[in-house]
C-alpha cells in the first residue's frame, strides 16, 4: 500500500524539488507552506510520516511537533526534522520533543530515503506487534472467559433459583451457607473483570512512551506501611493472620501506589491460592543499591521451570489436577507492571514444595527527613 507523507517546508523551491523526488520514488506527497497549514493537514489526512523545517513562519517546526505529539491522533505519526539548522542543543531540543530522525541541509535524497525507509519500517513492526498482542489477547479472552464466567455465575443462578423457589422450607442455616456462596461467586466475577480491564489498559499503555515515563514518576513513599497494611488486611479476609511473617525495612519506590499495592495484592492471592492454611508465607523487604526488594515465599504448590518460562496473560497449569479460581492473569498484570517502572521479576520454586517471588523496583529520589 502506497505511504503518505507530509512535506512541511516554506521554502517552494526545496518543497517542490522535495515532494518530486519522494513521489517519483513511490510515496504520495502532501504539502503545507508553513506550521499551522501543516498541523490542520496532518489531523485531517494522517499521514503516514512528517518531514518538516523548523525555521518557519507562524509556527516553527519544533511548535508543529510538540502539537502534534499533543493529539492523541497524531502523535504516534513518525517525524523527521529536515533544516539547516545543525546546533547540538537544536538537535537536543528535537529529539527531547519526540523528533524520529533530524536530517540537515543541503540533505542527501538516498540519505533521506533510508531514513525515511528506517522509520515506516519501525512503525509498521510496532504496529504488526500490536495487532500480535490484540489477537493474542483476544484469543486468550475467548479462551478463558467462558469457563471463568461460566462456574461462578452457574453457582449464582443455581443457589438464587432454589432459594426463590424453596426458601419457605430452607433452614436458616443452608440459606445464610448459600448466600455466602452466592455473594463469594458475585465477588469471584467483580475480581474476574476488573483484572481483564486492568491488564487490557496495562498492554495499551506499554506502547505509549509519554505514559510510561509519566508512570514512572509517581512514587509510594514509606512503602513499608503500605506492605505491611495490604499483606495484613488480606491475609485477615483470608482467614491467615497467624501465616504471615513479615521483616520489612522502609524505603520509598518509583511507582505509583495504585500499581503497587495492584502487584502485591495479586502476589499474595496467589499465596494463599496455592498454599495452605497453617504454612508460612514469609515476606521480607530490603534496600538493595539502588532498588528496593521485596521477597514472597510460601511453602506450598509449587511451579516447574516449564511454567515459569510460560507465564503469561491468561495461562493456568494443571487445571485437570487442581480446580483453580483463577485466569493465569495475575502474575502477568504484576509482570507488566514491574516490566513499565523499570523493575524486575523473578521467580523461584520447587513443585510440591516452596515458590519464590523477588520483586526489585527503583527507588524514588524523594528522603524522608
Amino acid at each position: 500500500m502506497e505511504k503518505t507523507i507530509l512535506i512541511i517546508e516554506d521554502e517552494d523551491d526545496i518543497r517542490f524539488d522535495l515532494s518530486k523526488a519522494l513521489e517519483l520514488s513511490g510515496f504520495n506527497i502532501l504539502t503545507a507552506p508553513n506550521g499551522s497549514e501543516g498541523v490542520d493537514i496532518a489531523r485531517v489526512y494522517k499521514p503516514d510520516l512528517i518531514i518538516s523545517d523548523i525555521m518557519m513562519p507562524e509556527l516553527d517546526g519544533f511548535g508543529v511537533l510538540k502539537m502534534l505529539q499533543d493529539d492523541e491522533s497524531t502523535n504516534t505519526i513518525p517525524f523527521i526534522f529536515l533544516t539547516a539548522k545543525s546546533a547540538r542543543c537544536d538537535i537536543r531540543e528535537g529529539m527531547e520533543l519526540g523528533a524520529d530522525d533530524y536530517i540537515t541541509k543541503p540533505y542527501d535524497i538516498d540519505e533521506l530515503l533510508r531514513a525515511i525507509e528506517r522509520r515506516l519500517k519501525k512503525q509498521t513492526l510496532t504496529e504488526l506487534k500490536f495487532n500480535q498482542k490484540y489477537e493474542a489477547l483476544s484469543a486468550s479472552l475467548r479462551r478463558t472467559i467462558p469457563h471463568e464466567i461460566r462456574t461462578p455465575l452457574n453457582i449464582i443462578l443455581g443457589l438464587s433459583e432454589f432459594l426463590r423457589k424453596n426458601y419457605d422450607y430452607t433452614t436458616h442455616k443452608d440459606a445464610i451457607e448459600m448466600l455466602g456462596n452466592i455473594n463469594e461467586s458475585g465477588k469471584r466475577l467483580q475480581r474476574l473483570f476488573e483484572n481483564y480491564l486492568f491488564f487490557a489498559n496495562l498492554e495499551v499503555n506499554s506502547y505509549n512512551q509519554d505514559e510510561i515515563l509519566l508512570m514512572r514518576q509517581k512514587k509510594t513513599l514509606l512503602a513499608e506501611y503500605v506492605l505491611k497494611d495490604i499483606i495484613m488486611y488480606l491475609a485477615g479476609n483470608a482467614g491467615r493472620t497467624n501465616d504471615i511473617e513479615l521483616n520489612l525495612e522502609d524505603g520509598g519506590v518509583a511507582i505509583s501506589e495504585t500499581f503497587f499495592t495492584k502487584a502485591v495484592e495479586e502476589i499474595i492471592d496467589n499465596c494463599f491460592k496455592f498454599s495452605t492454611r497453617g504454612t508460612p508465607i514469609q515476606v521480607t523487604s530490603n534496600v538493595v543499591s539502588n532498588t528496593y526488594q521485596i521477597s514472597f515465599l510460601d511453602f506450598g504448590r509449587g511451579m516447574s521451570r516449564e511454567q515459569i518460562e510460560k507465564i503469561g496473560a491468561y495461562v493456568q497449569f494443571e487445571r485437570k489436577l487442581y480446580e483453580q479460581q483463577g485466569t493465569g492473569l495475575g502474575l502477568s498484570i504484576v509482570q507488566k507492571i514491574i516490566q513499565m517502572h523499570n523493575g524486575k521479576l523473578s521467580i523461584v520454586s520447587e513443585l510440591n514444595n516452596y515458590t519464590k517471588v523477588l520483586l526489585e523496583l527503583p527507588l524514588c529520589k524523594d528522603k524522608i527527613e
